[in-house]
């Protein structure tokens, strides 16, 4: 699948679904997200996905995780995200 452009208001009609989506599917697949948010470029109409964890993961699985989310949001959205990034909640 190509990555299509993303309009400001498909992002604003799909944004929060899409969020609490892409929570639930990391929550099944047992990652402790902490925080998660979703940035619309308008300058190459793509989203990113920032994704912060609570403790930290094999890159392998986070990699298969990724992968697999991809798919699903492609199926449900009929787009994808132009790339996710990971990080890890500072510890206290």
């Amino acid at each position: 699948m190509t990555n299509p452009s993303i309009t400001q208001d498909l992002f604003s009609s799909v944004s929060a679904e899409l969020s609490a989506f892409i929570k639930d599917r990391l929550k099944y697949m047992q990652f402790d997200v902490t925080n998660l948010e979703l940035h619309n470029s308008s300058l190459t109409k793509t989203v990113r996905v920032y994704i912060t964890l609570k403790r930290t993961t094999n890159l392998k699985a986070l990699s298969l995780a990724e992968q697999t989310i991809i798919k699903e949001i492609e199926e449900k959205f009929q787009f994808h995200p132009h790339v996710f990034y990971w990080r890890y909640q500072a510890e206290e």
